[in-house]
């Protein structure tokens, strides 16, 4: 397999800039194969919101990647994402994707429409996904991932951003049976494998640090990454903002697989060295020392408090929520309720039935609610 990742620098967001930058990255990695055929673009619309706060895949990086496909032939081209609480009426125009997809000929797609189940037969944690009904109408699927921090899995790239082909709520479910660091990154690998995206087009001109992927920074990058290899193009990724290969658990997973790589030392990166651009002061999730992670994958009913108790938790900021009910709705555990009536009202959260997916703090349109260790609290008001 081709494990290629082109780099290349780009300062902003002006269109011509960003379409040459990717174009040159593309050229560099090769092996984008589109001569005639259809092609789904997966961006990373975490919720709909506008492009500066660094939460979805930037409009002009799409217009980019459209360009580009169909530089390279392609016959049709779609774009679309399915956020984890999609509110009726999703159009994508906050972000301004929609618009940008309408005006360069290209079809916008609702992935709750027409789900089919996909069977993934080498699976080890997960045998089938339910995943919008394009997967299966395309020829080839580019995942278009915004370089982020994540608070669950610390990073997220190419690999990660296919979990929004699953419709909605239906995510839920996934959070549920792996509630784990270790379960869950093998799942998002599972569906990787049967998934099988072609290609990833990296939107790292402006990133986000801190506490991703909702609630960090726009922090600028400066880079545009393009690779047919997902997990070479996120390694490398992650390289940059300052994770060691081994720390995150997708990569260790998917390397596990050797589905992609044999070894993270095979990747071949072009254009820019990665080791010149290593942002020092990149503010990331920190990986957990605790063995807590340990706890994850041993924890039975007797363990389960003490590993519960290690654990960063969401945390409500009473002056800061709106009280929109989102929170309630996706969260997979079902820890989540409203408590009193009128403007008394307010989230109550159970410490206990919650399973730290962190689903709450990646949909609060409001940034009300922080991850914190919070000893041995079983509820907070």
């Amino acid at each position: 397999m081709n494990k290629r990742v082109g780099i290349i620098r780009c300062g902003d967001y002006d269109p011509e800039r960003v379409y040459r930058a990717l174009h040159k990255a593309v050229d560099l990695a090769e092996g984008l194969d589109l001569q005639d055929k259809t092609v789904l673009l997966k961006p990373n619309i975490l919720f709909d919101a506008p492009p500066e706060k660094a939460l979805t895949t930037h409009p002009v990086f799409l217009q980019a990647a459209i360009r580009i496909c169909q530089d390279h032939g392609a016959s049709e081209i779609y774009v679309g994402d399915s956020p984890g609480f999609q509110k009726p009426g999703f159009s994508g125009r906050t972000s301004g994707l929609r618009q940008v997809t309408e005006a360069c000929d290209a079809t916008w797609v609702d992935f709750t429409k027409n789900p089919f189940d996909l069977d993934c037969p080498e699976g080890r944690v997960s045998r089938q996904f339910t995943v919008g009904g394009i997967v299966r109408q395309v020829d080839r699927i580019i995942s278009l991932p915004k370089l982020k921090t994540h608070q669950l899995m610390y990073f997220t790239g190419s690999l990660k951003n296919l979990f929004g082909l699953v419709p909605n709520l239906l995510k839920s479910p996934y959070h549920l049976r792996h509630p784990s660091r270790g379960g869950f990154a093998a799942m998002i690998v599972d569906l990787a494998s049967a998934v099988q995206a072609h290609y990833a087009f990296m939107d790292a001109v402006v990133g986000m640090e801190g506490p991703g992927p909702a609630g960090g920074y726009p922090r600028p990058v400066g880079l545009v990454l393009a690779s047919p290899n997902l997990l070479a193009l996120d390694v490398t990724a992650g390289r940059i903002v300052g994770y060691p290969d081994k720390e995150l658990p997708i990569h260790t997973e998917a390397l596990s697989r050797r589905l992609w790589l044999e070894s993270f030392s095979d990747i071949e990166t072009l254009g820019e060295d990665p080791a010149d651009l290593v942002i020092r002061d990149f503010k990331k999730i920190a990986i957990k020392k605790s063995g807590s992670q340990l706890l994850d994958f041993t924890g039975g009913r007797y363990l389960r408090p003490l590993r519960q108790a290690l654990e960063p938790r969401p945390v409500f900021l009473k002056d800061t929520c709106i009280k929109c009910g989102d929170c309630i709705k996706i969260c997979p555990a079902h820890a989540l309720e409203f408590l009193g009536r009128g403007p008394a009202r307010r989230v109550v959260i159970d410490y206990s039935s919650c399973i730290r997916c962190y689903c709450c703090h990646e949909i609060c349109p409001a940034d009300a609610i922080e991850i914190k260790i919070k000893p041995f609290s079983r509820r907070i008001r």
